[in-house]
């Protein structure tokens, strides 16, 4: 899928006064250590803390313990989530961020979030990249201040370049900067648009047309072969069923499942010849539930989502954890 273009070219001047003027607050610290981490955290929160701005804070556990006794002495009000659950799938962490702040209706609000952890895979990363390269396109206008905080250790020399090209402000124990790296509102660093690994030998493929029955019961026939609980099942089910049948309302009628999987997950994809133009597709919550709500289910109930989107044909891909 091809982002938004952003008139801001790379290199550009992207200075906080004309980002703030017009997007979100959006930052990205680098850390060692617990400690580092918490004191740049504390560093970016103190000042909405003392005002306080509604804070939401999703970071590792360790993290979390060290900021409890200053946000407390602070007087703010921080709302804690699971990073484990907040980040789970990096599709739902724009609507959470949406939903977090719709539930302070307008007030400027603030949070701090830290999307990877020790065992992501690779695909894993890749998504929590697109996720960042579109959240300024997301809440282009909302008063949003984001912190996001990445622990060296697990930065890749292309993922730690990477943070530099979708966030437009650096944030060190010096204070902040702008990133002359950054790209732009929506623009994705270069590998979030590489073609997906193809299905391993022995995945199982079906063409359908007009039934999903059959859809539907090769969903299920690879639930069972991965050992997944009924539910978890009968979400992989659900996915399958809601992007098959986006095939038949937009795509001509004419996709491909291809089922595989592995110790750790049962993978369905769908292939059609529609197209997807939005690039948030998926990750907004719908005014309700009804045509065009499917990718933001899928997202809902799968643990990843991996869609690549040209003007020949779209590629769905699903992950549900065994685990």
């Amino acid at each position: 899928m091809h982002a938004m273009k952003s008139a801001r070219q790379p290199g550009a001047d992207t200075g906080v006064a004309g980002e703030a003027a017009s997007a979100p607050r959006h930052e990205v610290a680098v850390y060692a250590t617990q400690a580092e981490c918490a004191d740049l955290v504390l560093r970016f929160l103190r000042a909405g803390l003392q005002a306080a701005a509604p804070t939401l804070l999703a970071v590792s556990p360790g993290v979390a313990e060290l900021l409890q006794p200053a946000v407390l002495e602070t007087g703010g009000l921080a709302e804690s989530a699971t990073i484990a659950e907040f980040g789970r799938n990096p599709g739902r962490m724009i609507a959470a961020l949406w939903d977090f702040a719709g539930r302070n209706d307008g007030v400027p609000v603030q949070c701090v979030k830290e999307p990877l952890w020790a065992g992501r895979s690779a695909a894993e990363v890749t998504e929590v990249l697109r996720h960042e390269a579109l959240v300024n396109l997301a809440f282009a206008g909302q008063p949003l201040s984001l912190l996001c905080v990445y622990q060296r250790q697990l930065l890749t020399g292309s993922g730690l370049t990477a943070t530099r090209l979708t966030h437009p402000i650096l944030r060190t124990a010096g204070g902040s900067t702008a990133s002359g790296s950054y790209l732009g509102a929506g623009v994705l660093p270069p590998e979030c648009d590489q073609p997906l690994a193809p299905p391993p030998p022995g995945a199982l493929a079906l063409t359908y047309r007009e039934d999903l029955g059959q859809v539907r019961q090769r969903a299920q026939a690879a639930a069972a072969a991965a050992g997944l609980p009924a539910d978890r099942a009968a979400d992989l089910v659900l996915a399958v069923s809601e992007v098959a049948a986006n095939t038949l309302r937009h795509a001509g009628g004419d996709g491909e499942l291809v089922a595989w999987h592995t110790q750790n997950e049962v993978v369905c994809e769908i292939r059609d010849h529609g197209t997807v133009s939005d690039p948030l597709a998926g990750r907004r919550r719908p005014a309700e539930l009804g045509p065009g709500h499917g990718l933001w289910l899928v997202n809902q109930v799968c643990d990843l989502v991996e869609l690549r989107a040209s003007a020949a044909r779209t590629i769905v891909r699903m992950h549900v954890n065994v685990g």
